[in-house]
């Protein structure tokens, strides 16, 4: 790998003994330089990412060198951050024009969105860049709710038609007795473009038109869960009531739905401060019926929950062995494929007690490509 000491002695030059014009123009120089070697890095990141995919597959890890890339990354971190403040120190002390500032900020803010961008194409890839944090407990009580609106109801969904299959009878799990009892239900055949479809079983203590309406509120959004997610759901219900949500599944996944009571939707999920969780609950239900079947019980998982020795939420610490994994693969997802909606910070709280969790969801190859 190439040998970074020459551009790091640069970002330390000292250079008042040059001109206020000369100043500027190293200044600029100096901030060129880190953009080129940036976009340098950015390549052997790509180059590194095929390595780690090809050497994976071998059972080896390049932990050495994906260790120096996060030690090269967050040493470019430092030196955007040392150059902002020597950028105000020269606009204090009237050195450069609010022009030059303009320009040179700009270009040190393009440079931190090329970081996040390496940081975010190697996690696609499977290669996690991020500054390592020693958490000690769980940093979140519960994932659903702590961490940021994941996705929005204007995102991509996979919904595309429905129809309307009458009354029948259908095996609820009523969460309010709570028991698995036979219901006469509105039936909605619910199907997506990549192929699924999904039962909407609406009990008929809601008419017809409030049927329809709660089909075509939540259809398109269950259309926004990943194929992976969707692919073992048989049945979506719908009572009415304040219960949480929960997911029923058999052992040979015959039977395997998730029961939503509606108020409890209404007035608890869709009205938190930080914004409306009906999605991440999507999320979070969803992992309970389509991923932990493949996950609990196998040993890399076991494995990987003990590297990494902590939990992200105290659902999880709680629940082990039924919450880790849906608390955990929200916050996978959005790691991977939503980096511009969480802050660095969080990210690095997030790798750093999860990250051998996320290389064990990688080795799955979930279709999770709605989110690209």
């Amino acid at each position: 790998m190439k040998n970074y000491k020459q551009i790091l002695f640069i970002f330390f030059i000292i250079i008042n003994s040059c001109s206020k014009e000369d100043e500027i123009n190293q200044l600029n120089q100096t901030i060129l330089d880190l953009q080129a070697n940036i976009s340098q890095l950015n390549s052997q990141i790509n180059d590194y990412a095929v390595q780690i995919n090809q050497l994976t597959s071998k059972n080896n890890i390049l932990s050495n060198q994906i260790e120096d890339l996060n030690n090269q990354l967050s040493g470019f971190q430092d030196q955007i951050e040392n150059y902002i403040i020597q950028i105000e120190v020269l606009a204090e002390e009237n050195l450069i024009l609010d022009s030059e500032n303009n320009n040179l900020t700009v270009q040190l803010s393009e440079l931190q969105d090329q970081l996040n961008l390496i940081q975010a194409q190697g996690a696609e890839d499977g290669v996690y860049i991020f500054d390592q944090i020693e958490i000690s407990v769980p940093p979140f009580s519960g994932t659903m709710w702590d961490l940021p609106d994941l996705i929005t109801s204007s995102d991509y969904t996979v919904y595309s038609t429905s129809s309307y299959q009458g009354i029948e009878t259908r095996m609820f799990y009523d969460k309010a007795i709570p028991d698995f009892i036979d219901y006469p239900a509105h039936i909605f055949k619910v199907n997506f473009g990549d192929g699924l479809s999904v039962d909407f079983e609406i009990y008929t203590e809601f008419s017809q038109e409030e049927a329809l309406a709660i089909k075509q509120k939540y259809a398109p959004l269950m259309g926004q869960l990943g194929k992976e997610l969707r692919k073992n759901i048989k049945s979506i219900e719908f009572l009415k009531g304040e219960e949480v949500a929960s997911a029923q599944r058999s052992d040979d996944l015959s039977y395997a739905n998730i029961t939503f009571h509606v108020d409890w939707l209404n007035n608890i999920v869709q009205t938190r401060p930080g914004g409306d969780r009906t999605e991440e609950l999507f999320i979070h239900e969803s992992t309970h019926l389509s991923i932990d079947p493949y996950v609990y019980g196998q040993q890399g998982w076991a494995d990987a929950v003990n590297l990494d020795g902590n939990y992200l939420s105290n659902y999880a610490k709680d629940n082990p062995d039924s919450e880790d994994v849906a608390e955990t693969f929200q916050a996978y997802i959005a790691v991977k494929y939503f980096p511009k909606r969480i802050t660095s910070s969080l990210r690095d709280t997030i790798l750093s007690v999860s990250l051998n969790r996320f290389k064990y969801f990688d080795s799955l190859n979930l279709d999770l490509s709605i989110y690209k």
